[in-house]
């Protein structure tokens, strides 16, 4: 019993401080992790909303995502911390709009997200931390001026932070009544150069939450500003549908803040399998990426990643990828392993138009691309049984 109020003592300790070590930014997706956390314009809806809630604005299918991983297991004291991730994104699309709404329910998307970190120990959680955030996004495009290519995002997080209700800690009451919820909002824009480039910018903790433990305590978490682009760069030399991302993140700090990090330099890249013939290049990507935070009054943190991504589709509008991610702190020289899996419902061109004959135009087209796909698949199999 003592051994375990010396933990969780040292985990208030820690939480009460103003080290700012709860809701530690280390990550959301898999992808995302594996190339640098690089995706701050970027194009693939859920694996970038937490980042800048502005990207979603444009997304064609619906998403979700889910993944479970120990960041740090098996520690000295017996202890792990585990980490459940699992996201949501919706378009809105000609079927699920409001007919009397001219703005808000056409060329957008919403989004949801859970994140919950929890301290584990001999079979009991002592601690947790979650984020609960819900994301709406707009393309502002022929709203603020015609062919401006701009979309705004917002992001309004529900944080909670707590300790477990455990035998030893409901006995002392000093750790009776610990915990908090608290409210913060993200903002975000991107702005399109072209159909390949994209620009993205956001500011996190606009509204900034009070993330103390104890019950009088006022501790807000600093902001973020976060620039950065995205560009898919198409088939370049040996490697498909090439995309690179890079962009930097500008710390927030208070006179009290003892992190010395004060810019990070994101970089990261994704392309699919290098070109075979015999073999759908499709279904593998390739990631990596690297994360550079020059610190004042120590040594440099340098963090390597990467990783795989499985991809496929069926009945042509289902879509599933498992993502395989590292990331190795080259200072730390620790080394994190993740795996998370999305579904997609790929939705046609057809349902993102709203007047009746141009929709109508479309769904041929679909149906007409639809049956001459269907016919080429069966001569190449009459084929193949002929030979």
């Amino acid at each position: 019993m003592k051994r375990r109020v010396v933990i969780i003592s040292a985990v208030l300790a820690l939480c009460a401080t103003s080290l700012y070590p709860a809701f530690e930014d280390t990550g959301w997706t898999v992808r995302s992790k594996s190339m640098g956390n690089a995706i701050f314009g970027d194009f693939s809806g859920v694996h970038s909303m937490n980042y800048n809630p502005a990207t979603i604005s444009m997304e064609r299918s619906i998403q979700f995502y889910g993944a479970w991983d120990t960041p740090y297991a098996a520690l000295n004291d017996g202890s792990s911390i585990n980490t459940i991730n699992a996201m949501f994104v919706i378009p809105f699309w000609n079927k699920f709009s409001l007919r009397f709404d001219p703005f808000f329910t056409k060329r957008g998307a919403l989004g949801i997200s859970v994140q919950r970190q929890s301290v584990v120990w001999e079979g009991a959680e002592i601690y947790h931390e979650g984020i609960y955030s819900f994301i709406y996004a707009k393309d502002l495009n022929d709203v603020i001026l015609r062919g401006a290519r701009i979309s705004a995002g917002v992001r309004l997080s529900l944080y909670d932070l707590g300790v477990g209700e455990i035998g030893d800690v409901t006995a002392n009451p000093n750790f009776t009544q610990l915990g908090r919820i608290s409210f913060g909002l993200d903002v975000g824009l991107t702005y399109d150069f072209s159909e390949g480039i994209r620009l993205g910018l956001s500011y996190k903790n606009l509204i900034s939450p009070n993330i103390s433990i104890m019950p009088d305590g006022e501790d807000r978490l600093p902001s973020e500003f976060r620039l950065g682009a995205n560009w898919n760069m198409g088939n370049l030399l040996f490697f498909k549908d090439f995309k690179l991302g890079g962009g930097i993140v500008s710390y927030g700090r208070d006179a009290e803040d003892n992190r010395q990090a004060d810019m990070a330099y994101h970089l990261g890249l994704e392309f699919k399998q290098i070109f075979v013939e015999s073999i759908n290049t499709d279904i593998l990507s390739i990631r990596m990426g690297a994360v550079y935070q020059p610190l004042r009054n120590a040594a440099d943190i340098i963090n390597v990643s990467g990783g795989l991504g499985f991809a496929y589709i069926f009945g042509r509008v289902h879509k599933v990828s498992i993502d395989y991610g590292f990331e190795y702190g080259i200072n730390m020289g620790a080394m994190k392993h993740s795996a998370g899996l999305t579904y997609e419902i790929l939705l046609p061109r057809s349902a993102f138009e709203y007047r009746q004959e141009r929709r109508m135009e479309l769904e041929y087209e679909e149906l007409l691309e639809q049956r001459l796909s269907e016919e080429g698949e069966e001569g190449e199999a009459t084929e193949t049984t002929e030979q």
